[in-house]
């Protein structure tokens, strides 16, 4: 249960009216955020989780949980460098509306007039023809992928340039462009191609020194780098007998633009800030704010209805109206995703380097951990106190345990493993000595929760519901 993490706790008198009040309940919330992720990270054999909150422009919390490498024992950190895939999409969106904005192409050229390779067959022309526009909405008709066998191991075939042009030769476009949302890998790789071809330079050398380098995103770089420090290596999908094994190095070659970049979860934390701030101010940085704010809005909507997508990011409308922006990433060893609140300017991110490994569930997570936040009284009392009775406590042969942290002038029970959170937390009220009271979701007072201390007077179990649970070593 020995956790590797890092909390860094700002003041957030940006996020409501009553910071110091609210630092108090964010700090238990980190708190439990950490223990959370650390244990997930064990019950499902993940080797490393790293993850971070940002609040507009400011790191509320980062963690890193794990190991990097399990051969060689060496510890994630935030530093730690993975690949975030598809996520890549988001950054070859920037470029693209980079060079919109400097008048060096416009949304509407046609795929056919800029890139003579291109040779796809039209087979739906009511919809026009492939335009730049319908590339970065994944609105093109174009299909997935290019027939190539880059997620097989052990080899990850990924075709190169020559390849990868080659197939547009017998290539038939599926549906009407702008009819449907078809996600399209070969759509960014020819987005890839159309910057090299408007520029004059690759695709790899536009976007680290026009996007990643003014970003300051310094970890951030393209494919495997050998030998290289801060690397993690990439793990399967969990086995039948609970283990999981090294996938091999790999080189998205002509699938730069769609999968290719690395990056840190601090770095991460930078591009959320970025959009962020570009979209709050008035002046370009990188793009314009009105060009963000276009990549940030609908563009397509799928036929079932199910998915929006902008021009490099999911579009999703979130409770209370939220306008939320995401993108994440698979693949060979390593998941990832970037979820943006817009409305609100929190930004949350998270890399694992397994596959399978449910992102998703971990940001939903990490959000419902932080929403049972409340505000506190301004005379809170000293709770000092409660710090005895934090700690793991047995709950074999039912389940395999609990943490008990505090949460403002009481407790908090965090079921362990627990995929949501919000079901598996119980909040508790001290009443007298080691005892605290269950707190009903109408605020009244429920069943007791009595510590017991030895002869030391340190706390070793608590008695709940007729039975004992036996303090466990952290």
């Amino acid at each position: 249960m020995k956790k590797i993490s890092m909390s860094i706790l700002f003041c957030m008198a940006t996020v409501i009216s009553h910071a110091q009040e609210y630092t108090k309940n964010y700090d238990d919330a980190f708190k439990l955020i950490d223990v959370w992720l650390d244990a997930q990270k064990d019950f499902e054999n993940i080797p490393s989780i790293t993850a971070v909150i940002v609040k507009d422009q400011k790191i509320l919390w980062k963690g890193a949980f794990g190991a990097s490498n399990l051969e060689q024992k060496i510890n994630a950190t935030t530093s730690t460098i993975g690949s975030i895939c598809s996520m890549t999409k988001s950054f070859t969106a920037v470029a693209i509306m980079k060079l919109a904005d400097e008048g060096k192409l416009n949304l509407t050229d046609k795929v056919k007039d800029i890139l003579p390779f291109y040779k796809t067959k039209q087979l739906f022309p009511s919809g026009g023809a492939v335009t730049v526009q319908s590339l970065l909405s994944h609105a093109s008709g174009l299909p997935g992928n290019t027939g190539h066998s880059y997620f097989t191991r052990p080899s990850f075939n990924f075709p190169s340039q020559s390849a990868f042009r080659t197939i547009f030769k017998g290539m038939e476009t599926k549906n009407a462009v702008g009819s449907d949302f078809n996600y399209s890998n070969v759509g960014y790789a020819l987005l890839g191609e159309i910057i090299a071809e408007i520029t004059g330079i690759s695709y790899e050398d536009y976007l680290i020194n026009e996007v990643i380098h003014p970003l300051k995103m310094t970890s951030t770089h393209f494919e495997m780098k050998p030998r290289h420090a801060n690397q993690a290596v990439g793990y399967t999908a969990i086995n039948r007998n609970r283990t999981r094994e090294q996938v091999a190095t790999f080189n998205t070659k002509s699938m730069q633009p769609a999968m290719g970049l690395w990056t840190s979860i601090n770095d991460l934390a930078t591009y959320a800030s970025w959009q962020f701030r570009v979209r709050a101010g008035s002046k370009n940085e990188i793009l314009t704010p009105s060009t963000l704010k276009k990549m940030h809005s609908t563009q397509v909507v799928s036929k079932d209805k199910n998915t929006t997508w902008g021009l490099g990011f999911e579009v999703i409308k979130g409770a209370n109206g939220n306008h939320w922006i995401s993108h994440g990433g698979t693949c060979p060893g390593f998941v990832s995703l970037l979820q943006l609140n817009l409305t609100t300017k929190m930004g949350f991110a998270i890399m694992i380097n397994a596959n399978r490994s449910y992102t998703f569930k971990y940001l939903n997570g990490i959000k419902q951990i932080m929403n049972k936040v409340t505000p506190i009284k301004e005379d809170i009392k000293n709770v000092a106190y409660l710090n005895d009775y934090i700690g793991y406590y047995n709950m074999n042969p039912w389940n395999s345990m609990v943490y008990v942290s505090t949460w403002g002038e009481g407790l908090v029970v965090l079921q362990l493993p627990e995929n949501s959170p919000k079901y598996g937390m119980m909040f508790y009220k001290h009443v007298k000595g080691d005892t605290f009271r269950f707190i009903k979701n109408n605020g009244e007072l429920g069943a007791e929760f009595i510590f017991e201390r030895d002869k030391k007077g340190k706390v070793f179990r608590y008695f709940e519901g007729g039975n004992y649970k036996n303090r466990m070593t952290d």
